[in-house]
């Protein structure tokens, strides 16, 4: 039963500490995740490792690039001299293309884009989303309006431009900013992550149509300058720490129902142990009230016997379940006496010698009926040796010391005091100093003197009370 208690308390240590574990662990996971996900990411473009037209970051790359073709840039008109000659191109338009492209395995959400001017230049037409422009930032007199160029119709222009066959032309000056705002309809929001089968990344690509004056035809303005902020999105799922802790807890939940199905059997086992207990100890007494009912001075020596025992047995260290075992020893200490005849067990004068030795027998037939009685180790031993002495010269082995079983010791003292201290049919109890003395003077003879030790302070602390 104490190996169960152990077990139990161990499996109970093993999934507080566990739970622990889990809460401390997912909840730092979910802080990290949250943290991750919420702050704002700002890549400038000027910061990124340059390959080509690419700015290249840890996160994502970014290119501005034309779109190429011959669709991608055209002339808009010549001025020739009286000749015929060309003198210059009054301006050319080209097509540019943004491009972002995720380099993870997250998503990256609430991205915008700035891009600065890095020339006077005119915007003629974006897609797809909004674009927030800020015209005149050099000069102190900024304007900022939000406008889609594909339905400028639909628009009141604030900002200084003019009007061409092409639709609306937005002045820019060196210093001027875009910002893009992407188009969620159009599932430019968010940016997907990177496909692991294909190895592909994954991107997003918008436009801008730019005419620049007194440019040829294949001129590139050098945008170079700009910043992309946005937030990345990871799923805990996809962490393996998050699966760390998920197999954890199925552990600790396999732990827990492991807990509350041994707690529950070990109930049902306490429970029929204390069943079983009971009707031992009832059998017991009923066997050692059948004895002592043939000698009424000796009603209740059994179990007082026994009471003494397992409290010396409780003062010297023992476990609980070493003090219940011979408690249950002491009990049926004298069950040997059943053999012995009445006349000799409720003799009120002094034995003969050849009475005397009939009686010693008592404790040889105790050893020999609880022989076969194997539920509770060495209960044979008290009955036996309980009148052997400490210093050899009892009976019926004539053993001493510590060659005599620790059990029998300790009921030899309680056997001994409790005869002392009750009435018998051939004298009363004897005064509470002759007691006192004669356990005093046969320390180390006939008792234990360690034990008498204890039983002497168990009789001071008022533990165990004398009659006398």
């Amino acid at each position: 039963m104490a190996i169960h208690k152990k077990e139990n308390r161990l499996l109970t240590v093993i999934t507080i500490a566990l739970l622990i574990f889990i809460i401390i662990g997912t909840s730092i996971l979910f802080l990290q995740n949250h943290l991750y996900n919420t702050r704002e990411r700002v890549c400038r473009l000027s910061d990124g490792k340059r390959e080509g037209t690419s700015f290249v970051f840890d996160d994502i790359t970014v290119d501005i690039i034309t779109r190429g073709g011959e669709s991608g840039a055209w002339i808009n008109g010549v001025v020739l001299d009286d000749d015929g000659n060309l003198l210059y191109q009054k301006s050319v338009g080209t097509i540019y293309e943004l491009v972002v492209i995720n380099n993870t395995y997250n998503t990256i959400t609430d991205w915008t884009a700035t891009v600065y001017i890095p020339e006077e230049m005119c915007v003629n037409n974006t897609w797809n989303g909004d674009f927030e422009y800020h015209q005149g930032v050099a000069s102190g007199a900024e304007k900022v309006q939000v406008l889609d160029l594909a339905e400028y119709s639909n628009y009141d222009i604030t900002l200084d431009h003019f009007m061409a066959a092409s639709g609306p032309m937005i002045w820019l000056h060196e210093g001027d900013y875009f910002v893009y705002y992407p188009d969620l309809t159009l599932g430019e929001m968010p940016i997907v992550p990177k496909q692991k089968s294909a190895d592909k990344e994954s991107s997003i690509r918008i436009g801008f149509i730019m005419y620049i004056e007194r440019q040829g035809l294949g001129y590139v303005a050098d945008f170079s300058m700009g910043e992309i902020r946005y937030h990345m999105h990871a799923s805990i799922f996809k962490n393996p720490f998050f699966w760390v802790f998920v197999t954890a807890l199925i552990i600790w939940v396999s732990c827990f129902l492991s807990m509350i199905i041994v707690k529950l059997n070990l109930k049902r086992l306490l429970e029929r142990q204390k069943h079983d207990e009971m009707i031992i100890e009832q059998t017991m007494r009923t066997i050692v009230n059948f004895i002592e009912a043939k000698d009424a001075s000796t009603m209740g020596h059994s179990l007082r016997v026994a009471q003494y025992s397992r409290m010396l047995a409780e003062k010297m260290g023992f476990s609980e379940e070493e003090c219940k075992r011979i408690y249950y020893i002491a009990l049926m200490h004298d069950c040997g006496k059943i053999y012995i005849p009445d006349e000799i067990l409720g003799k009120p004068a002094k034995l003969t010698d050849e009475e005397y030795e009939i009686m010693k027998k008592h404790t040889v037939y105790g050893g020999e009926i609880l022989r076969d009685f194997t539920s509770i180790d060495g209960i044979g031993t008290g009955a036996l040796s309980h009148h052997e002495r400490y210093d050899g010269k009892g009976y019926p082995n004539g053993i001493a010391g510590e060659d005599i079983p620790i059990i029998a010791r300790i009921i030899c003292v309680s056997d001994a005091f409790d005869a002392m201290n009750s009435r018998r049919c051939y004298r009363s109890n004897l005064a509470a100093d002759v007691i006192l003395d004669e356990l005093k003077k046969n320390r180390g003879k006939q008792f234990d003197p360690v034990i008498v030790d204890h039983l002497l302070k168990l009789i001071e602390s008022g533990a165990i009370t004398m009659a006398g």
